[in-house]
């Protein structure tokens, strides 16, 4: 791949993460051997990666806090590099704080962990259920967390290793809407509760991503499946069409994560 093809494909993305991930890539084809992301990466920036590597001799592949995590470090592997073989420098842990009374949420355990100076991008998605929160780092990263955080918000805290089979599945509620047709607009619309003009506004924001991508047509036609996220509403899998009535209007299934 050219150098100025990748450049251009992620005009928009800052420079650095850019310049980063092309050295990476061309490190992984000197040595023939996978080579990590020292990043997580956000949905847009990876999913174009796999995009953009799809028909070529290089495979990548991504691993979050769990598969529909959001931020994920990328390796960039030979083709025929068996994923099984892959060994991501990050670390899966839960931070724990048992209280009856008081019950932390995901800001809690985002804010705590940055209040140690560390950047954002070197920890994944966060999962909070019954005060803990499950986690995952780059390898240095945990072992300051483990060593430095010792209460969230006056709580005592417990910092732990966990394999990702312990990492709880996300739940969802289900949601059943009518909607005169599937483009953006009148999903956003529906599963948001907003106005089409407000969803309009969002939209040309690009604060509406379709499976993590940011989406401004707001006449693009939605696939059964697709993850839309709309900005400071949260995140949804439009997971079918149920049926459609006799003024032609569609019964769909939306799930929201929560």
């Amino acid at each position: 791949m050219e150098k100025n093809y990748f450049f251009n494909s992620f005009s928009k993305e800052d420079e650095f993460i850019v310049a980063s991930l092309w050295e990476d890539y061309q490190l992984m084809l000197d040595i023939d051997f996978p080579v990590y992301s020292n990043i997580f990466l956000p949905p847009h920036i990876w999913v174009k990666l796999e995009n953009l590597f799809k028909n070529s001799n290089t495979k990548i592949e991504c691993v979050g806090l769990t598969e529909s995590s959001e931020k994920k470090v990328v390796a960039f592997c030979p083709k025929d590099f068996s994923k099984e073989n892959l060994d991501f420098p990050i670390k899966f842990f839960k931070i724990s704080a048992p209280n009856k009374f008081r019950e932390l949420q995901h800001k809690d355990f985002l804010g705590t962990i940055m209040s140690l100076g560390l950047k954002r991008e070197v920890l994944g998605d966060i999962i909070v259920k019954e005060n803990t929160g499950f986690c995952v780092a780059f390898d240095d990263i945990y072992e300051v967390v483990r060593q430095e955080l010792n209460q969230i918000s006056s709580l005592p805290v417990k910092v732990e290793l966990i394999s990702n089979e312990e990492i709880p599945k996300l739940e969802f509620k289900e949601i059943i809407e009518t909607v005169s047709s599937i483009r953006l607009d009148s999903l956003v619309s529906a599963i948001s509760g907003i106005s089409r003009n407000s969803c309009l506004e969002l939209i040309e924001k690009g604060e509406v991503l379709v499976n993590y991508s940011p989406e401004k047509n707001k006449s693009k036609i939605i696939e059964e499946n697709s993850v839309i996220t709309i900005r400071k509403k949260g995140k949804f899998i439009f997971e079918k069409i149920l049926g459609e009535n006799k003024k032609g209007k569609y019964k769909i299934l939306i799930k929201k994560y929560i």
